[in-house]
């Protein structure tokens, strides 16, 4: 028998856990480490990387990071494609919560919207 934490058991939860805090360690360290280059006038970060670093739930981090260091806050041709995989990580995180949901009205939620955004 394991404890439940909110659906999921005390390993699940700390897994994820652990994952969510090196993700956003991570994304923030890489945008600390781009910041540095630049102010050297070294090989920067990609910026995809950066981007996939907030796709993959490292946007906490990476945000923090953009406004403590002063760092790529101004940049729309950044900042766009960042903000898009910022919202694909809440959808998926979303999604997930609804197909994991045992609640009915969740489902019939989720089979709605899927239902309305396919392509003909």
């Amino acid at each position: 028998y394991q404890r439940r934490v909110r659906g999921m058991n005390r390993v699940t939860a700390a897994a994820l856990g652990t994952y969510l805090v090196g993700v956003n360690a991570g994304s923030a360290a890489l945008f600390w480490f781009d910041k540095q280059q630049a102010l050297r006038h070294q090989q920067r970060v990609p910026e995809k990387t950066l981007q996939f670093s907030a796709l993959m739930g490292g946007w906490v981090g990476g945000m923090w990071a953009m406004k403590q260091f002063r760092h790529k806050t101004k940049k729309q041709a950044f900042l766009a494609p960042y903000y898009v995989c910022v919202a694909g990580n809440a959808l998926l995180l979303g999604g997930a919560f609804l197909v994991k949901s045992k609640d009915p009205r969740a489902r019939r939620f989720l089979s709605e919207i899927l239902k309305r955004t396919r392509i003909p």
